[in-house]
């Protein structure tokens, strides 16, 4: 059985914002809305906005990446040509 902060997890990163009231996961998870701000604290990758809202963390690797293949490509296209020729 899967832990209930993990599936609380996954339901609010499926979600179209990665977002879901406090509500919305208590009658999801079928527990007292109470118990959500605990569930939400036991999860890395889950955040509360105020005292209604669960969000999901965005993951700043990504950036990083883009970053990077943005300089690859520019070196590929631009001093990679004027060192060889």
């Amino acid at each position: 059985m899967m832990p209930l902060q993990v599936k609380l997890q996954r339901v609010v990163k499926a979600t179209k914002d990665e977002a879901m009231t406090v509500e919305q996961a208590a009658e999801y998870l079928k527990v007292p809305k109470q118990y959500i701000p605990v569930l939400v604290a036991r999860s890395d990758d889950l955040k509360m906005i105020g005292d209604e809202t669960i969000i999901a963390k965005r993951d700043k690797t990504n950036i990083w990446l883009v970053g990077a293949c943005v300089g690859l490509f520019f070196f590929t296209v631009a001093v990679l040509p004027g060192m060889l020729g």
